[in-house]
C-alpha cells in the first residue's frame, strides 16, 4: 500500500524549522506537537480548588500568629523571671538580718541585749550533684559542725528554694569553732560564715516568764509568716512574741557576685537592715529582783519551789512585777537548744515554762472575803454594823433526812463579830452567812456571789499583753450539772463563799480585783508595755491605762472593805505587818487543795493605806499558813519598795 500519500496529508500542517544546529532538538518537536494535536487543554494533573489554599495559608499563619505571642511572652512577660534564673548563676541575693528591738524597764534599765554572733549557711545547688558525693559531703560538715547528717538531709529535702537560697544550720557558733571552719571553708563551698546577733536575756530566770524567748522558724511558722527569712528568729513566749511586730525590724539583702562553683567573688549590691523598736516595759526591775529573792529563800526554806508573785499599781493597771517559779534560763534557747534539752524541760514535772502567775489557776482561800464583803454591802446583805455571832461553826440539817447533819467548821470560834473584825479575823462564819445564808440573814447565793466576782475580773481573762492568760473559775448551778451531773447544794455556795470548793482564780486576777478595792473601784486591765520607743527613745507609740469597769461598788462600800483589810494588819492575821513605817492593808488566805499535803500560802494588800501606789500578791504552793509564809515576803518587799517613804 502506498502510504506516502496519507503521510503527507496528516503531516502537510507541520513545518521543519533548522538552525544553525546540525540536528533538532526534541523541544522544537514537542513544542509544534502541542500545538498540532492541541495539547494545550489536556492536563497531567486536576488544579487544587481555592478552599483547599485558604486552609493551607490559614494554617501558616496561625502558627507564626502563636511563635510570634509566645516570643513576646517569654521576651516582655517573663524576662524578669528568666533574668532572675539566669543571675542566681552569677549574682545570689542574701538577706541581712535585723537586730531586734531592745526591751527595757520602766526606768530605762536595759533587760535584754543584743550581742554579735556567728552564723552558718548552706547554699543546697552548692553541694555535689552526683548522689554519693552529696551525701558524702553532707556527712562531713555534719561532723563538722557536731549536726545530726539526718537533720541536716531532712532540712534540705524540706527547704523552700523558691523563698531563698541558703539554709541557716548554725545561728551561734562559737568563736574557736569559727576559726577551725574558716580554715577549711575552701573545702565546702556550699558553706558560708557571717555575722549575726544573738538575744542576751540579762536576768535569766528573774524575767523568763515576762520576756519569753526567740527560737527558729518552723515549717509552719514559715507557712504562717510567708515574709520572714529562714534565717530569722521568732518570738515564741513572753513579751518577745506578743510584741514581735514591733521587735522584728526589717530585713536587709546583699547581692553576691559567685563564680561556678558558687565561690563569692564580691559584693555588687547592699541594701542595709532596720533594727526594731524597743519596748519600755512596766517592769521595775529592783522591784522584780527583790521579789524574786524573797520568794526564792523563803521556798529554799521550806523545801518547796512553786510559787507566783504579782505587783501592780493599782492607779491605772501597770504591772510592776510578775513572777513564776519555777523558772528557766532564757538564753537556753538562744543557743540552739537541744531537742532533748527542750524535751527535758517541757516534761518536767514542776513544769518550769508554766506561768503560774497567769495561767495558774487556784483556789483563793479567805483573799476572796474582801470581795465578798464588798458585795454584801451593796446588796445590803448586811450593814458595816451588822453583828453575827460566831460559834466556830455552822450546822446545817438535811431537808430529806433530819438524821444529817453538815457541819461547816470555822478556824476558831469568833463570838460577835462585825464586817471589820470578819475581815481582820478571817471569820468563816461571818462569810458562810453572807455567801449562802445562816440564823435570819438571807446570803448572797451563788448567782449573786457569781454576779459580783464576775464584775471583780474573776471568771474570765483579763487581756494582760502576755500570751495564756487563764480565766479561772467561779461555778454555779449550771456549772455544776453540766460538769458533774449534780445538783448545787448550799454547802457549795458556802465553800466558795470562803474560796474553798470548786472555785480557781489566778494571782493576776487576785491583784487586779484588790486593786480596784484599793482605787475606789477601776477594774484596770493590767499591762506590761507602756510605750515603743526608737533608738533615741523618741515615743513611737503609748499604751494608756484600760479600765475594763468602774463604780460598780459604791465608794462607801469599798471604804468599808479597805478599814477591814487595813484591821487586819493593825490586829488581825497580817499583824506582823504592822511596824512597817507606810501604813499597809492586807488579807491573808490559806486554801486546802484535795490531795496535797499542805494548804497554799496566800498574802493579798496595797500601800500606803491612805493613798495606795502597790498592790502586791505572793501564793506559795504546798507551803502552809499564809500569815506564817506569805506575809514575811511581803514584809520585806514592802520594807524595800519604802525604804524612802516618809510617814506623815
Amino acid at each position: 500500500m502506498d502510504y506516502l500519500p496519507q503521510f503527507k496529508e496528516k503531516f502537510k500542517g507541520f513545518k521543519i524549522r533548522r538552525s544553525f544546529k546540525e540536528n533538532i532538538d526534541p523541544e522544537e518537536i514537542l513544542i509544534d506537537t502541542e500545538k498540532s494535536l492541541d495539547l494545550q487543554d489536556q492536563k497531567l494533573e486536576t488544579p487544587l480548588r481555592a478552599r483547599v489554599f485558604v486552609i493551607f495559608f490559614g494554617i501558616i499563619i496561625i502558627g507564626l500568629a502563636v511563635l510570634l505571642f509566645r516570643s513576646g511572652y517569654f521576651q516582655f512577660l517573663k524576662s524578669e523571671d528568666y533574668l532572675k534564673l539566669a543571675q542566681r548563676n552569677s549574682v545570689r541575693i542574701y538577706p541581712v538580718l535585723a537586730p531586734r528591738g531592745i526591751i527595757y524597764d520602766k526606768n530605762l534599765t536595759p533587760l535584754v541585749n543584743n550581742l554579735p554572733s556567728y552564723n552558718v549557711f548552706l547554699t543546697p545547688q552548692d553541694l555535689p550533684k552526683d548522689k554519693m558525693e552529696r551525701e558524702t559531703m553532707i556527712e562531713q560538715i555534719s561532723f563538722l559542725l557536731d549536726l545530726n547528717p539526718k537533720e541536716v538531709t531532712k532540712e534540705i529535702s524540706d527547704f523552700d528554694f523558691e523563698k531563698e537560697q541558703r539554709i541557716l544550720l548554725i545561728g551561734d557558733l562559737a568563736i574557736e569553732k569559727i576559726l577551725m571552719l574558716q580554715s577549711r571553708l575552701g573545702d565546702f563551698p556550699a558553706l558560708t560564715v557571717e555575722n549575726g546577733v544573738q538575744r542576751q536575756y540579762l536576768y535569766g530566770e528573774i524575767l523568763s516568764h515576762i520576756l519569753g524567748y526567740t527560737g527558729k522558724l518552723s515549717k509552719e511558722d514559715l507557712n504562717a509568716f510567708p515574709n520572714y527569712s529562714t534565717a530569722e528568729r521568732l518570738g515564741q513566749e513572753g513579751l518577745e512574741i506578743n510584741y514581735e511586730e514591733f521587735l522584728r525590724g526589717k530585713l536587709g539583702q546583699r547581692q553576691i557576685e559567685v563564680d561556678s562553683k558558687g565561690r563569692q567573688k564580691k559584693e555588687v549590691g547592699v541594701e542595709e537592715p532596720i533594727a526594731g523598736q524597743n519596748l519600755v516595759t512596766t517592769i521595775d526591775i529592783e522591784l522584780q529582783k527583790k521579789i524574786f529573792d524573797e520568794v526564792s529563800h523563803m521556798l529554799a526554806s521550806l523545801k518547796i519551789i512553786k510559787a507566783a508573785a504579782v505587783a501592780i499599781d493599782p492607779r491605772n493597771g501597770k504591772v510592776l512585777s510578775l513572777l513564776s517559779l519555777p523558772a528557766f534560763n532564757n538564753n537556753l534557747f538562744e543557743k540552739s537548744i537541744s531537742v532533748a534539752d527542750f524535751k527535758k524541760l517541757e516534761e518536767d514535772p514542776d513544769n518550769p515554762l508554766f506561768n503560774r502567775a497567769i495561767s495558774g489557776q487556784y483556789p483563793s482561800g479567805s483573799t476572796i472575803k474582801p470581795m465578798l464583803a464588798a458585795a454584801a454591802l451593796e446588796e445590803k446583805v448586811v450593814t458595816p454594823s451588822t453583828i453575827v455571832n460566831d460559834p466556830g461553826q455552822i450546822t446545817i440539817v438535811n431537808q430529806y433526812n433530819p438524821n444529817i447533819v453538815y457541819t461547816y467548821p470555822d478556824w476558831k470560834a469568833h463570838g460577835a463579830v462585825n464586817i471589820y473584825s470578819a475581815i481582820a479575823q478571817s471569820c468563816d462564819v461571818y462569810f458562810y452567812t453572807i455567801g449562802g445564808g445562816w440564823n435570819g440573814i438571807e446570803g448572797l447565793g451563788i448567782d449573786r456571789i457569781k454576779k459580783y466576782l464576775d464584775l471583780f475580773g474573776f471568771n474570765k481573762p483579763l487581756g494582760i499583753d502576755l500570751p495564756g492568760e487563764q480565766g479561772g473559775l467561779v461555778p454555779d448551778e449550771n456549772w455544776k450539772q453540766k460538769t458533774k451531773g449534780e445538783q448545787w447544794y448550799i454547802g457549795d455556795t458556802y465553800h466558795v463563799s470562803i474560796g474553798q470548793g470548786d472555785l480557781l482564780v489566778t494571782p493576776l486576777q487576785m491583784a487586779s480585783a484588790i486593786a480596784s478595792i484599793a482605787n475606789g473601784g477601776k477594774l484596770f486591765s493590767p499591762y506590761l508595755v507602756d510605750k515603743i520607743v526608737d533608738s533615741d527613745k523618741n515615743s513611737i507609740k503609748v499604751f494608756e491605762p484600760h479600765i475594763i469597769r468602774d463604780d460598780f461598788i459604791k465608794s462607801d462600800n469599798l471604804a468599808v472593805v479597805r478599814k477591814g483589810m487595813r484591821e487586819a494588819v493593825v490586829s488581825g492575821s497580817a499583824r506582823y505587818l504592822a511596824d512597817l513605817p507606810v501604813k499597809v492593808a492586807g488579807k491573808t488566805g490559806t486554801a486546802q487543795i484535795a490531795g496535797q499535803e499542805k494548804p497554799n500560802a496566800w498574802f493579798v494588800g496595797f500601800a500606803p493605806y491612805d493613798n495606795p501606789q502597790i498592790v502586791l500578791v505572793i501564793m506559795l504552793e504546798n507551803a502552809g499558813e499564809g500569815s506564817s509564809y506569805a506575809v514575811p515576803i511581803a514584809k520585806e518587799v514592802f520594807k524595800y519598795y519604802f525604804k524612802d517613804f516618809v510617814p506623815r
